[in-house]
C-alpha cells in the first residue's frame, strides 16, 4: 500500500487532507509532536470525521492511519519512503517543521533520490517560496541543486470549514473532528516535480493564481464582510448574519464584485466557476453546525486590512481590473467599526482613528498611499 505523510494532525490534517489521503488509497502516517494525539492514534488506527450541516450530521472512519513524533528519526525514515506528503500545521509553525523537512529531504536524496512532492496547506500566498527558502537554509549547495528539480512544494487552496468542538465531545474523543461536507481541493498544477496523484476532490489548476485570489477575495472577503457587518447589528454567529437580508445582499454584491474582477483578469472561461462559488458560499456561510462566530471570522482588523489582503486588496484588484470597488469599501467601512472588547487588535485601529485621523489609517494600516483612487474612496465613504 501506498503511504502518504500527513505533517500536523489537527482540523485541516485531521479533518480534510488526512481524510482525502486515506479515501484515496494511501496508508496515513501523521507527524506530531503531540503525545496523546500520537498515542490515541497508534493505538487505535482510525479516527472519525463527522460531517454536519442544517441537513444532517453523520460520521466516517479513516482508516489506516499511525502517527510518528516528528522529532525522531523515524518521522525522517518515513520522509525517505512516502509517495506524496502534505503540510497543515499554520503558517507561524512553518520555519520550525522546515528543519525537520530539510534532513528528509537530504536523506532521501542519498537514499532513494525519488522525487518528493509536499502539498501545502496553509493558505498563505507565496507559501511554496517561503517553505523552500526555509528548507534550503538546511541543504548543502548540492542538495539545493537536486531539491531545484525534484522538490515540490504544491500550493493549495484550502476550503473546508472547520467548527469547534464542546469539551465533552472532546473528552468522549479526543480525535474526533467535525467539518462541512465541501471537499475540493485545488492545488498548483504546475508546482508538481513527480507524477500528479490520484486524489480524492483534487483540482490541479494552471494559473493557480486564480484559485489563490477566490480564496482569498470570495472565501474570506465575504466571511470578513459578513462578519464586520453582522457586529454592527449584534449578531452571535455569521448564519445569523447572513439570514438578515440587508447583510446578505451587501455580501453577495461585494462577492461579484471580486467575482467580476476575477472573470475580468482570467477571462469568459472562469465565469460559471466563480459565479457558482459565490452562490455555493452565501449557502455554506448559513450552515448553523458550524457555529462560527462573528468575533472569530471578525477578529484581528489589523491583518485583514492590509493591503494584501481579503478586503483592501480585493477592493485594489477590482480597481486593477476595472471594476468598481463600492461593495467592497462598504465591508472596509464596516471592519474600521470593528471594536470588539478584547480582541487584539482592535482597539488599536479605534485608537489610530481618534488619534491620528483615517489617513493615517489608511497609510499605516492599509499601505495605501494618497495618489490611489481607493485612498479617496475609502476617505470620502469614512466622511459621510
Amino acid at each position: 500500500m501506498k503511504t502518504a505523510i500527513m505533517y500536523g494532525g489537527g482540523n485541516i490534517g485531521r479533518g480534510f487532507i488526512g481524510k482525502v489521503f486515506s479515501d484515496s488509497g494511501y496508508r496515513v502516517c501523521f507527524l506530531d509532536i503531540m503525545p496523546d494525539v500520537i498515542d490515541e492514534m497508534n493505538t487505535r488506527a482510525e479516527y472519525t470525521v463527522r460531517i454536519v450541516s442544517n441537513e444532517e450530521e453523520r460520521d466516517t472512519v479513516v482508516k489506516n492511519v499511525y502517527a510518528v513524533n516528528s522529532l525522531t528519526d523515524q518521522a525522517i525514515d518515513e520522509i525517505v519512503n512516502c509517495d506524496i506528503m502534505a503540510t497543515a500545521v499554520g503558517v507561524v509553525v512553518l520555519p520550525k517543521i522546515a528543519p525537520v523537512i530539510a534532513r528528509g529531504v537530504a536523506a532521501r536524496m542519498a537514499r532513494t533520490g525519488k522525487p518528493l512532492d509536499i502539498i501545502l496547506c496553509e493558505n498563505q500566498l507565496g507559501a511554496d517560496e517561503l517553505m523552500r527558502g526555509w528548507i534550503y537554509e538546511k541543504l548543502t549547495d548540492e542538495q539545493k541543486r537536486w531539491a531545484d528539480d525534484n522538490l515540490g512544494l504544491v500550493e493549495a487552496s484550502i476550503g473546508r470549514m472547520v467548527p469547534p468542538l464542546t469539551a465533552e465531545m472532546r473528552a468522549k474523543d479526543r480525535l474526533l473532528i467535525c467539518v462541512e461536507p465541501y471537499s475540493d481541493l485545488p492545488v498548483d498544477n504546475d508546482a508538481f516535480k513527480g507524477r500528479i496523484p490520484d486524489l480524492v476532490g483534487l483540482i490541479p489548476y494552471t494559473p493557480f493564481e486564480f484559485y489563490i485570489k477566490r480564496k482569498l477575495f470570495l472565501h474570506n472577503g465575504g466571511h470578513a464582510l459578513c462578519a464586520y457587518l453582522g457586529y454592527e447589528k449584534g449578531y452571535e454567529y455569521i448564519w445569523q448574519a447572513i439570514a438578515d437580508p440587508e447583510i446578505y445582499k451587501a455580501a453577495e454584491a461585494s462577492m461579484m464584485t471580486s467575482a467580476h474582477a476575477l472573470i475580468a483578469k482570467f477571462g469568459e472561461d472562469v465565469r460559471k466557476n466563480v459565479e457558482s462559488n459565490v452562490s455555493d458560499l452565501l449557502f455554506r456561510f448559513q450552515n448553523k453546525a458550524l457555529k462560527d462566530t462573528v468575533a472569530r471570522v471578525g477578529a484581528d482588523p489589523v491583518r485583514k486590512l492590509r493591503r494584501n489582503d481579503r478586503i483592501v486588496g480585493a477592493a485594489l484588484f477590482a480597481i486593477e481590473q476595472g471594476v468598481d470597488p463600492a461593495p467592497i469599501v462598504k465591508g472596509i467601512m464596516a471592519a474600521l467599526k470593528f471594536d470588539r472588547a478584547g480582541d487584539a487588535t482592535a482597539p488599536e485601529i479605534q485608537t489610530a482613528l481618534k488619534e491620528r485621523g483615517i489617513e493615517y489609517v489608511m497609510g499605516h494600516y492599509m499601505g495605501l498611499t494618497a495618489d490611489e483612487p481607493l485612498f479617496d474612496m475609502i476617505k470620502i465613504a469614512y466622511q459621510m
